[in-house]
């Protein structure tokens, strides 16, 4: 969807996207439900989110998934719903709004995950929709002023781009020495290493090239310019949101400039998976290199207001804080920066289209953009080619002796699967580091949208089980963000909440989970990603909400709450306690669509190792089933790092791209 054609469409919906008139009225109740006209605050539909919807719409690429939500709208706005949800037989958008409160909150609270998924993902986008959407003519939202948020950065001043990528408008035929599928994190690495080592190289990217005076700020355009479509990814059954890159330079333009290492201990664990050399000089050199380019610092750690509380909460508690190391050069660590998840507009970030891929052009390497690849191709044993398909419908072929699959940890498996190769542990074995917000709300002004992104963290529970347990994190909190995990029970208390932004600010717990998840394939091709959590992983998130609570009331939080469907709260000192608020959390429930979740470290689903029986991929990244196909990102991790994981998922790039360097013949 074109950004013209969608705000055309946020400005004046015109009912042409497949919709009949019962979806039409199915979908404008369910949004004014959720979030109605009063007291100052716009109604759902007069922002136009029931037109956003429908557009989003088209960045779903699963046809049988658009051809769901339409029938669910169907079955939404008939009769036999109203009777079976609500005792009465009428139609959804005829019942008086009380009716239709009881109806949402009898899927959010369903027995059935199924349903409760539905709820989460009409929640998320409802709620995403409302508050990043723009007033009318481009006008700042009457949404923002009601919680005092000054909306976007606005048009930044025009700067010469670096990098010159070719966007294929017709059928298109290329042949280098090694392709690279993915520009992000280490298809990036990968680019720059094979380059500087004389080889012909082409990277081919499925998004768009953007750079410093494209980063307005603005949450609508961030999103659906940036990310994995349009910021709506989430694992099949709704229950986790997926975070991910899709522009030239991947994760890496989006990502929080957070930047450590590989912890030492899962470089053991890696190791002892049958990789031996995480343990060696060789990556720790790895790791060197990679923090070099990125100018990895501690210089650019000013603890902005949301940080002091949490500062303020871990010192009170005597537990662990550090400063976060950052790839960062001349960030000003102000207002600007807290817009930093949708592209730094200083220019700051060390991101991929600023090291690597300048790198990569700068040594002859050719950048292909608005381009997906479909699969590899392959002659006697060995990969012999790739075949895309560029976003205006041309084919592209890149004939090639090598590949290097780089394009995330839900698009490399997949990739891999369509083309033909049957290993079983090619999409298995995903890690989510699954992460949610626990939230406070203070008498102080806070702005949480303010300040550098993440200056310090919290590793007090990072060894809750042996290498397993959670990091304490918070970060900028956008609008969006906030939305994300804000409960719902009913329109007043959600604006309620809405309207306290100025004064909350949220700790995210980042789960280094054990036991993952898989992508398959659907119908179509498409990944489809599977994940929930073990009993393991959620008493380890469990504790970990209790711990974010105990260090917001510890800084002085007059309300607390939790990301749960159901209402799970206290109010230190006045009502309830961290032994009540855990009590309810337990009653709200740990499973599926009982809370909200997230996930921006998408990561193992093609992993490292030493047999075929236990990896998808040798120690050199290699297929174990044909030769000169190499995975690069990072889906080739053989667990979860248990970090932020750009610098880990760089400096594996960065060595295996060397020993295929060095290879002859190629």
């Amino acid at each position: 969807m074109k950004a013209g054609l969608l705000a055309a469409l946020l400005l004046d919906w015109q009912p042409s996207m497949n919709l009949t008139s019962r979806q039409q009225r199915a979908l404008r109740s369910i949004c004014d439900t959720f979030a109605p006209g009063q007291d100052g605050w716009p109604s759902a539909s007069e922002l136009g989110v029931p037109a956003a919807i429908a557009a989003a719409l088209d960045l779903n690429p699963r046809s049988g998934g658009r051809a769901q939500f339409l029938q669910l709208l169907d079955l939404w706005d008939s009769h036999f719903h109203g009777l079976l949800a609500a005792g009465r037989w009428a139609s959804f958008s005829s019942l008086p709004i009380e009716a239709r409160i009881r109806v949402l909150l009898s899927w959010a609270d369903s027995g059935l995950s199924r349903r409760r998924g539905v709820f989460q993902a009409l929640r998320k986008a409802i709620g995403f929709l409302y508050v990043m959407l723009p007033g009318a003519d481009g006008a700042a939202s009457p949404v923002w002023k009601m919680f005092g948020y000054p909306g976007p950065l606005g048009p930044q001043p025009s700067k010469p781009r670096a990098l010159r990528p070719l966007i294929p408008e017709l059928d298109t035929d290329l042949a280098s020495d090694i392709c690279v599928v993915g520009s992000g994190a280490g298809g990036s690495v990968a680019a720059a290493v094979l380059a500087a080592a004389g080889k012909d190289v082409i990277v081919l990217e499925a998004g768009s090239y953007y750079d410093d005076s494209d980063f307005d700020g603005a949450e609508l355009g961030g999103f659906q310019r940036l990310y994995l479509e349009g910021g709506f990814a989430a694992t099949e059954d709704q229950s986790v949101g997926l975070l991910a890159g899709e522009c030239l330079g991947g994760g890496t333009v989006i990502n929080y400039c957070t930047s450590f290492r590989t912890p030492d201990d899962v470089r053991a664990e890696w190791a002892a998976a049958g990789v031996p050399w995480f343990t060696s000089e060789e990556y720790t050199s790895s790791l060197d290199a990679v923090c070099r380019r990125l100018s990895v610092n501690l210089d650019h750690n000013r603890v902005s207001v949301r940080e002091q509380v949490l500062e303020r909460g871990l010192n009170a508690l005597g537990w662990h804080r550090a400063a976060m190391p950052r790839n960062v050069v001349g960030c000003k660590q102000g207002k600007e920066c807290g817009y930093c998840g949708y592209g730094c507009s200083l220019g700051a970030k060390q991101s991929s289209t600023k090291t690597w891929l300048a790198d990569a052009q700068a040594a002859g390497a050719r950048l292909v953009t608005e381009t997906r690849a479909l699969r590899v191709r392959f002659e006697a044993g060995a990969a012999s080619g790739v075949e895309a398909r560029s976003r205006n419908g041309s084919r592209v072929r890149i004939r090639c002796k090598a590949v290097v699959v780089a394009c995330g940890a839900i698009h490399t498996p997949a990739l891999l699967l369509r083309s033909g190769l049957r290993n079983e542990n090619i999409g298995r074995h995903l890690h989510l580091h699954p992460v949610s917000n626990v939230s406070g709300v203070f008498e102080e002004e806070i702005r949480p949208w303010e300040g550098t992104m993440q200056a310090i963290y919290s590793d007090e529970h990072r060894f809750m089980t042996g290498s397993y347990g959670v990091k304490y994190e918070t970060t900028a909190l956008q609008p969006v963000i906030a939305v994300a995990v804000l409960p719902w029970r009913e329109p007043e208390h959600y604006r309620s909440l809405l309207g306290k932004l100025s004064n909350s600010m949220a700790i995210g717990v980042l789960l280094r989970d054990r036991d993952g998840g898989r992508v398959r394939l659907d119908r179509e091709g498409n990944p489809q990603t599977h994940y929930s959590l073990s009993e393991f992983d959620r008493a380890h998130l469990r504790r970990g909400f209790a711990g974010a609570a105990r260090i917001l009331e510890a800084a002085g939080a007059r309300l607390i709450f939790s990301p749960h469907a159901k209402w799970c709260a206290y109010e230190p000192g006045r009502n309830g306690s961290l032994d009540s608020f855990t009590n309810t959390m337990d009653a709200a429930g740990w499973n599926s669509g009982q809370f909200a979740l997230f996930s921006f470290h998408i990561m193992g689903s093609a992993r490292l190792g030493g047999s075929r029986k236990t990896s998808a991929v040798n120690p050199d990244g290699e297929i174990w089933e044909a030769r000169n196909v190499f995975v690069m990102d990072g889906s080739s991790f053989p667990s979860a790092s248990g970090v932020n994981p750009m610098i880990s998922i760089e400096a594996i790039a960065r060595r295996n791209a060397m020993a295929l360097a060095a290879r002859p013949g190629l």
